[in-house]
């Protein structure tokens, strides 16, 4: 056998959770069957989507923020062969590769355990690097790096919390004037008013669909006070938080 399958788990994440910086002591392969987000390794920033697959050499820590719901295999295993090296990276998968359908033979042989099931799925993740890597060696796997929409992405689920520009560059990778304009020319906007537009985004969902006061409003929204608060949101919607508040809710009467 090419590979000896240490672990295998089929999970569906849920949008919006995160896991932490964590290593293992074997190559890991990470199937994404659907969702969207973001997996961080080697001090580079992955995309996923549907049909992509990371692989993760033992002790290579890695994290994983999932902006959707996240269906997701993952399999850890170990070389038999030294002198074969498998590339890390995130890879897209295709239609006529064997990968999922060998990835959902495992889990059907797991559940069932049939007379020498752990030497067939074995065989199964030897055949699955083995594909691999003939996928590799002929180029129809490639990486993919994005480190603007993972910042873009921790805004988004982070809007709330006290973020400078400065973090965010550093997070990255990227001097702070340099990731302002990459930014900007990716986005149109500049990161602090993409900042404050995700803010008054929350900020009009609380108003108008629960009964918080605006001081509290204020505060999980992100902004230092609620005269910070006030003076933003009528700068960017021409009207303030309790006349915003007051208006619709005249409006649906």
């Amino acid at each position: 056998m090419l590979a000896q399958m240490d672990f295998l788990f089929q999970a569906t994440r849920h949008a919006h959770s995160y896991m932490p910086m964590h290593d293992h002591t074997c190559y890991e392969l990470v199937y994404y069957q659907s969702g969207k987000g973001l997996t961080s390794f080697n001090d580079k920033v992955y995309t996923y989507t549907p049909g992509t697959y990371t692989i993760i050499a033992a002790g290579t820590l890695h994290d994983e923020r999932r902006t959707e719901d996240t269906d997701v295999i993952f399999v850890g295993f170990r070389l038999s062969r030294r002198e074969l090296l498998v590339k890390e990276g995130l890879y897209q998968d295709d239609a006529s590769s064997p990968i999922l359908p060998l990835l959902l033979k495992m889990i059907e042989e797991m559940q069932e355990q049939r007379a020498y099931y752990a030497d067939q799925l074995n065989h199964y993740i030897s055949s699955i690097v083995i594909a691999h890597q003939r996928a590799s060696d002929t180029g129809t796997s490639g990486g993919s790096v994005d480190h603007l929409l993972y910042a873009r992405a921790f805004i988004d689920e982070n809007c709330n919390q006290k973020i400078t520009i400065e973090e965010l560059a550093e997070m990255v990778g990227y001097s702070y004037h340099h990731f302002r304009h990459l930014f900007k020319d990716k986005f149109g906007v500049s990161p602090i008013s993409y900042l404050l537009r995700k803010r008054i985004q929350k900020a009009e969902h609380l108003l108008l669909h629960s009964a918080l006061p605006v001081t509290t409003i204020a505060m999980e929204c992100g902004f230092s006070n609620d005269a910070q608060f006030c003076t933003m949101f009528k700068r960017e919607k021409g009207e303030s938080p309790r006349t915003f508040r007051q208006s619709r809710a005249i409006a649906k009467t």
